[in-house]
């Protein structure tokens, strides 16, 4: 785990907002995921140090400089520590000043967040800790899994902290709420206001609640192996094959063959040798480099030449052929029929 007792997240209480001076402890029943819906995944919009010493008593970083060189300044002072607004998270994650990805804890875990509004039941602010990351443009890969990632280990260090399980339910206003949710659930299930986030943004990289559950899970169980990434289709539209890659890139390659017309056998995701001469003949015919290898303008050509539909004619060879002695309606059919000879009439 990241999270632990000797290394626990960035503190930054947002002592002077609105809901840290309004709000009131709370029962842990379990972790509530937001994201911004802003293009600016940086920390410093939304988290400022407080500007009294006595109010940055329980910071990480007493020293209001120091804390501003960690987290980013944020000079139009519209963070959440510096505005009178009716919302408030128990922890940020997003970029400090120097990129990395890390978490701000913004208010003490066990107290209610101002954060999924309320529903037709209830609301989640009763109970459930809430963070929000940080969102940019919601197409980078690399950064929608490192934010994800965060979460994860975010969530794991207060499942263990709470005694929380990762797949469990609570019963709550009537409802069986999983411990685990994002704002959209929440909206779903009558606790919270009408909001899309996470679901909007990290299906698109192949992660979602269910997946956030099976990863705490995994971590909290101690694996050390827990990896977290995107899956392939997402990292690289084009990804580049040759003879021996395998897969499902591999399966869209033979597929998008096969509709073109290339006879490739079966759709086995193995680039062997008839998907190798398959798409040399593709490559002759868009006049690329022929060396059988499907970089970014193979796959390119491939998909304009599945958009017009338009499928090769490989011609082997163009024969000449004399007879005597034909009528013009002998001629023509002959010509109809074997298109790719010459009939000449003597």
């Amino acid at each position: 785990m990241k999270y632990n007792q000797s290394n626990t997240p960035i503190v930054c209480f947002q002592s002077q907002s609105t809901c840290y001076r309004g709000t009131k402890p709370m029962v842990v029943k379990g972790v509530l995921w937001h994201s911004t819906g802003a293009n600016n995944p940086n920390l410093s919009r939304y988290v400022q140090p407080s500007d009294t010493l006595a109010l940055r008593a329980q910071d990480t970083y007493k020293d209001r400089d120091e804390a501003l060189r960690i987290i980013g300044v944020n000079k139009y002072s519209n963070d959440l520590n510096h505005k009178e607004r009716s919302m408030g998270m128990n922890a940020w994650i997003g970029k400090l000043a120097n990129g990395t990805i890390a978490t701000i804890q913004t208010m003490p875990w066990n107290w209610a967040p101002w954060g999924c509004g309320a529903g037709s039941r209830g609301s989640c602010n009763d109970g459930w800790i809430q963070f929000e990351t940080c969102e940019d443009s919601l197409s980078d890969p690399a950064y929608a899994i490192q934010a994800y990632q965060e979460s994860v280990e975010l969530t794991a260090y207060l499942c263990k902290m709470f005694n929380i399980d990762p797949h469990g339910y609570v019963d709550f206003k009537g409802v069986k709420v999983p411990t685990i949710i994002d704002h959209a659930t929440s909206h779903a299930l009558g606790l919270g206001n009408n909001h899309g986030d996470i679901a909007h943004w990290y299906p698109k990289f192949g992660k979602s609640m269910a997946t956030a559950r099976d990863d705490v899970a995994a971590v909290l169980a101690g694996a050390s192996n827990v990896i977290i990434s995107a899956p392939s289709n997402t990292t690289d539209t084009y990804p580049t094959l040759r003879r021996g890659s395998t897969g499902e890139d591999v399966k869209k390659l033979q597929n998008t063959l096969l509709q073109l017309g290339y006879a490739l056998g079966a759709i086995d995701g193995q680039f062997g040798p008839a998907t190798e001469s398959a798409v040399k003949l593709f490559q002759g015919t868009q006049k690329l480099t022929i060396d059988g290898i499907v970089g970014k303008n193979t796959w390119m050509a491939l998909e304009a030449a599945l958009k017009t539909k338009e499928t090769p004619i490989v011609v082997a060879k163009t024969y000449t052929a004399t007879i005597r002695d034909l009528t013009n309606e002998q001629a023509q059919e002959l010509k109809t029929k074997y298109t790719n000879c010459e009939i000449k009439e003597q």
